[in-house]
């Protein structure tokens, strides 16, 4: 044995059973002395791939090909490398010479039609997927492809087929699983999710995406505890894992446990300072607990979300003044934009008089709904139409643009600065209309309810069903419904307690915002989860009970803690601890020994 190989088997000895240190140290060293010796770079490599070096390894690697340039298993190994740096032309690069060598070679061409889907390119991704169908029949990767350019186009139910396709022919394939639970989070199936994350874990324990996945679905069936052990089991195999680290910090904001989402949280921002998600997480966390000082810097971090950052056509405007860079003069002439979701666009509008009493030279565009609304309750010359100069040739005559929310900092300092106060005004030709509409039940109760969010698969989190309200429909009430968006499913329902439910089938209750604060006007309580009409009803002044199921439903403008919101003192916050038919007890209690309602705090 010569000198040299002597020398790498020392190496190899101390990297394994001494120090991975060391051993990682000493051959890099050794390298530069032999910079083209095969053996001694095939040992970097490999020791580089274990420190999770990817450069050096592929450096590495890239030297031994200058010598054996024809060599198929090194050209794959180092495309593999380049996917695993998303460096996804140079893998494309790499998989040609391959094919260049050998054109029916199975494996390259099959992550080919994989790259081309990484990248979009989904002619080229389809493509390549029919010719791995020829050199191999019935290949459960090119259904998992098929199915992935439908997912990544929101196809879902021809995307599920393809990989259930996948799983019959292979049902080993753990990726297929992964892709099938994504797709039944995205049907918002959490509990068929929720099983096929859970096979494809009993197929491989030590899969961190599996985890990873398992770990989200538990969290989003409220099931918050069990997610962190996950998580945790994730970050034993991925200690440095950004994702898994920010996941576990959010598990524990949801949680209202602030020195364990603090850890997770440092851990995670030092590894990817522009992790927004998680930042949004911890501020909300942080005005949960009253600390607003803190909050506020970290508020604007919800406009830089992916998913929120595609829907804010305005944001190229706005994103010189965030995180504290808004500096703005009385004088200037201010564009205020219209917050996401009409929900929280009532809910900011609660600083809107001191905005205008504050900032003279002032515009805001408002949901179309709400302008004739805003302009009664503040200033008639003040609210214009969403996009009406945001999305015209009119910014230059403004010298600040800005959302709403990110001018709460100048007005929510501390806990005194929420007033008790309402702030929204309903017209009192619709609240006479409604009054006159229900002059026949005076004797009784007046009691609105709504129970379900619309939006997506939070909304479902949020939602409870209308059979739930069972309880409070008595003689001695008048149930109305206030429930906006469809309620054809429980239309059945609803005609079956005519006696005792009142539902104004001509009203738009998403739409006709007016009609919809003039009947709220006229109850004596609302009762409710977290959706658009709690926000009316609180901005309103209107006593409400708001039942949050879920932790997932606790918002920073709810706090089920205190039983209260900061937010709207007139709304009183229940969060379902055992089963919702307590709650319902609970607040049958509240009804029966109260003639009139009075939350404020």
């Amino acid at each position: 044995m010569s000198n040299l190989e002597n020398k790498l088997k020392k190496i190899v000895y101390t990297f394994n059973n001494t120090s991975r240190e060391d051993g990682y140290r000493d051959i890099k060293k050794l390298s530069e002395k032999y910079k083209k010796n095969i053996k001694v770079l095939n040992v970097l490599s490999q020791i580089s791939q274990k420190m999770g070096d990817i450069d050096t390894t592929l450096n590495s690697l890239k030297k031994i090909l200058l010598i054996e340039n024809n060599n198929i298993d090194l050209l794959s190994k180092i495309y593999k490398l380049c996917l695993i740096k998303s460096s996804f032309d140079e893998a494309l690069e790499y998989i040609d010479t391959i094919l260049r060598i050998d054109k029916g070679h199975y494996e390259s061409t099959r992550d080919k039609a994989y790259i081309y889907f990484l990248k979009n390119n989904f002619n080229n991704a389809k493509k390549y997927i029919d010719k791995i169908s020829k050199l191999k029949e019935n290949d459960f990767f090119a259904y998992n492809i098929k199915g992935l350019i439908y997912l990544k186009n929101n196809i879902l139910y021809e995307a599920k087929d393809y990989f259930e396709q996948a799983i019959e022919i292979n049902n080993k394939h753990v990726d297929s699983y992964n892709n099938l639970g994504a797709c039944l989070l995205e049907l918002e199936k959490l509990n068929e999710a929720h099983k096929v994350f859970k096979d494809a874990y009993e197929i491989d324990t030590n899969n961190t995406n599996t985890l990873i996945n398992l770990g989200n679905v538990l969290s989003l069936q409220d099931n918050i505890l069990e997610a962190i052990k996950i998580y945790n089991k994730a970050l034993d195999l991925a200690p440095n894992n950004q994702e898994i680290l920010s996941n576990i910090a959010i598990c524990y904001c949801r949680e209202n446990k602030e020195k364990e989402a603090k850890v997770y949280y440092d851990k995670a921002i030092k590894i990817n300072p522009y992790d927004y998600k998680l930042k949004y997480a911890y501020c909300t966390l942080q005005l949960k607990l009253n600390k607003f000082s803190s909050s506020w810097d970290l508020f604007d971090s919800r406009l830089l979300i992916e998913k929120n950052k595609v829907k804010l056509n305005n944001f190229e405007l706005v994103k010189n003044n965030l995180f504290g860079n808004l500096k703005v003069n009385p004088k200037n002439k201010l564009l205020i934009l219209r917050e996401q979701g009409i929900g929280e666009e009532i809910l900011f509008s609660s600083i809107y008089q001191e905005m205008i009493d504050n900032f003279r030279n002032i515009k805001i565009e408002a949901d179309k709904r709400l302008v004739s609304v805003f302009n009664r309750s503040f200033q008639d010359d003040i609210f214009v139409e969403d996009g009406y100069y945001s999305k015209n040739s009119k910014m230059s005559e403004f010298d600040n643009v800005i959302y709403a929310g990110s001018m709460i900092k100048f007005f929510r300092k501390r806990k005194s600065d929420f007033a008790n106060r309402k702030f929204l005004i309903a017209r009192n030709d619709i609240i006479d209309k409604y009054k006159e509409k229900l002059s026949d039940y005076k004797k009784k109760l007046k009691v609105g309810i709504s129970w379900k969010s619309v939006i997506n698969i939070y909304g479902n989190l949020k939602s409870l069903s209308v059979k739930d309200f069972e309880p409070l429909f008595t003689s001695d009430r008048l149930i109305i419904n206030l429930q906006y968006g469809s309620i054809e499913n429980d239309k059945e329902y609803l005609s079956s307690k005519n006696k005792y439910l009142k539902v104004f089938n001509e009203l738009d209750l998403f739409n006709d915002i007016e009609e919809c604060m003039g009947l709220l006007k006229n109850l004596d309580l609302f009762i409710t989860v977290s959706n658009s009409t709690a926000h009316f009803a609180g901005a309103l002044g209107i006593p409400t009970i708001l039942i949050c199921p879920k932790k997932s439903s606790t918002y920073y403008y709810w706090n089920t803690n205190s039983g209260s919101s900061i937010w709207y003192k007139n709304i009183k916050v229940l969060g379902v601890d055992s089963s919702i038919n307590k709650t319902i007890e609970q607040i049958n209690n509240i009804v029966e020994k109260n003639n009139e309602f009075n939350f404020s705090n």
